[in-house]
């Protein structure tokens, strides 16, 4: 390619991706508007976050618009076969897996109890992921009558597959357990807010603890895990790329779509405690991304095909 032609593609990609932002953020204040947050809870949210408030909305829109553009750009499927290949992932990892956490610490968070904010919540992640991920197909192409795709480089055995998310599951527990205790829990805010003291046990004292509370915990966080991963499924099964570049995405995918929201004033937990969440979630899902990347999908195209173009 020559220096011309590579200047005005990472043009396109970047007006691409610029058009993305701008149609996901309108689509995440209509899903807002459409399914407002309570007012008692609008009235908890603190005066200041971690950055101020344009900043904290800019980042967190971004960071969402650009992984489902960079998913959508590099997807082998046309079409609202692609609009779902972006929902699942962006609906999956932002919304659905940090909402079924949230209903089972739910005696944690006062404000949502005796609410149906947590389905609330839900809701309005859809709408606005469901409409990102169609922005995203749009300016990338995908409902063009024709257009050019590459076949995809991975493949997906279903059973193969299963039996290594079962694995990644017992990794992903793993992960929670280190990172919940070495990172978040090192925080006094933390343990504040979850135990209502500051008592910090060991390890070993702590989880056993936090098992005989919950004896449920450990098979919860297990299905969590393997749930994470089927999440990056159909990245996997339409992705054009390499591997280094799967690995990369996947990684980002599931260590920022879960805790860019962290970066708002969050009228859930206090500042101190969304930090030290931000710590512990993006880096412990941010590694399951790069491990599911790594050991999950099988290579189908090693050395990719050219660009054909596909008349539907």
């Amino acid at each position: 390619m020559t220096r011309d032609r590579a200047f005005l593609k990472g043009l396109r990609n970047t007006g691409g991706f610029l058009a993305t932002l701008l149609l996901a953020g309108a689509a995440f204040i209509a899903a807002s508007l459409a399914v407002p947050v309570p007012g008692a809870i609008r009235a908890a949210v603190p005066a200041s976050g971690f950055l101020p408030a344009p900043l904290d909305f800019l980042s967190f829109l971004g960071s969402l618009a650009l992984l489902a553009y960079w998913t959508a750009r590099r997807s082998a499927v046309p079409g609202w076969k692609r609009v779902g290949q972006v929902a699942v992932l962006v609906i999956g990892a932002q919304t659905f897996m940090t909402q079924i956490e949230t209903a089972y610490f739910l005696e944690a968070f006062p404000l949502l109890q005796g609410s149906f904010e947590t389905y609330r919540m839900v809701l309005r992640g859809a709408l606005w992921g469901f409409a990102a991920a169609a922005a995203a197909t749009l300016l990338t192409g995908g409902f063009r009558k024709t257009a050019e795709l590459r076949e995809p480089r991975f493949t997906v055995d279903p059973v193969r597959a299963l039996a290594r998310t079962a694995i990644l599951g017992a990794a992903y527990l793993v992960l929670y357990m280190l990172f919940g205790y070495y990172v978040a829990w090192q925080s006094e805010a933390v343990r504040l807010f979850y135990s209502g003291n500051a008592d910090k046990l060991g390890f070993f004292a702590q989880w056993g603890r936090s098992f005989m509370e919950k004896p449920e915990i450990p098979v919860f966080q297990w299905f969590r895990g393997c749930l994470w991963v089927l999440c990056l499924v159909p990245l996997f099964r339409g992705f054009t790329g390499g591997r280094v570049e799967l690995t990369i995405l996947s990684g980002l995918a599931l260590g920022i779509l879960p805790t860019a929201q962290l970066a708002f004033p969050n009228p859930l937990m206090p500042p101190a405690v969304s930090l030290a969440h931000f710590w512990e979630v993006s880096v412990s899902t941010g590694l399951l991304g790069a491990l599911a990347a790594l050991w999950v999908p099988e290579t189908a195209n090693p050395a990719g095909k050219p660009e054909v173009r596909i008349d539907r």
